[in-house]
């Protein structure tokens, strides 16, 4: 099948549809042609909404002729074989799916010429740095909700870091946890620690699933606000708020990760886990973008 668009499957939570968007996006504009996103993962998923719709976005949702003709989005061994022959020997198989061989930048990327269906979460933003002023355009909210205007002025004025708990499913999920763990509380202790002998004024702004969890057992020698504004289903807007504060310390966590790349403060600084999986096979050498400090 010819693609004349890029195709995205859209899945996971908002960090990652932000991650596949930016990605499929960057691509296309580079090929000069339109984005279509394939929602099924959303709905096969039924864990997390589409929230991609909040944004000013330029794509469209692809329809039910476009996403019958696209072969099966989930990734085989075949599929895999086919995909690195169309790389190869392109004028002997002629493949519409691309996905990434692992977690790092796969490079290959930049060898197409023609639109295709990505299947990935694209972790990293060498996929789209280089667009990022469209981006930022892209992913402004298309309106505000006034309930957080208290908030955001407090951080505007006042040297605010953003600090990311992420627990939730990282802790209750079997799975979840063996693959992603949480960050411990030293590290957050040295992040705000080494950005205070920079930043002696600091207020420290938390962000997280278990708020309860979070005010009880974090100790930092600065002050310390606990974000509680936006119940989970909209946590778009704690993304704002997130975006808005001038320094971050980041969970390993997508969610946090875009509310760094996304702000525009002046002399930003920010500190990311350096141990983004669990499992330390899995290649995280891209995640983390090289002005961004690991602890």
């Amino acid at each position: 099948m010819h693609l004349d668009k890029v195709v995205a499957r859209i899945e996971g939570g908002l960090g990652n549809q932000l991650f596949q968007y930016a990605a499929a996006r960057s691509l296309a504009d580079r090929l000069q042609c339109g984005l279509l996103l394939d929602l099924r993962g959303i709905a096969e998923n039924g864990d997390r909404p589409y929230q991609l719709d909040l944004y000013g976005i330029r794509a469209e949702i692809a329809d039910r002729r476009t996403l019958a003709a696209l072969p099966a989005w989930r990734s085989s061994r075949a599929g895999r074989i086919q995909q690195s022959l169309s790389f190869v020997v392109p004028a002997l198989v002629r493949s519409t799916v691309f996905w990434p061989q692992s977690f790092a930048y796969d490079e290959r990327i930049e060898w197409l010429r023609h639109p295709v269906y990505m299947v990935g979460y694209w972790q990293t933003e060498r996929y789209f740095a280089w667009n990022r002023q469209r981006l930022l355009q892209d992913l402004t909210l298309r309106s505000a909700a006034s309930a957080d205007s208290d908030w955001a002025e407090i951080i505007r004025n006042c040297n605010s870091v953003s600090l990311h708990v992420r627990r939730g499913d990282y802790v209750s999920n079997p799975n979840a946890a063996q693959n992603h763990g949480t960050c411990d509380l030293d590290f957050y202790q040295h992040s705000v620690a080494s950005l205070l002998e920079q930043q002696p004024d600091l207020e420290v702004f938390v962000f997280s699933d278990e708020p309860e969890w979070a005010a009880d057992h974090l100790r930092l020698p600065a002050p310390i606000h606990i974000v509680d504004a936006n119940p989970p289903d909209r946590g778009h807007l704690d993304l704002e708020l997130m975006r808005a504060c001038r320094h971050h310390v980041l969970a390993n966590s997508s969610f946090s990760w875009w509310g760094a790349w996304l702000c525009v403060q002046p002399g930003q600084t920010v500190y990311a886990p350096d141990r983004w999986f669990a499992n330390p096979s899995v290649d995280t050498r891209d995640i983390i973008p090289p002005h961004w400090h690991r602890l």
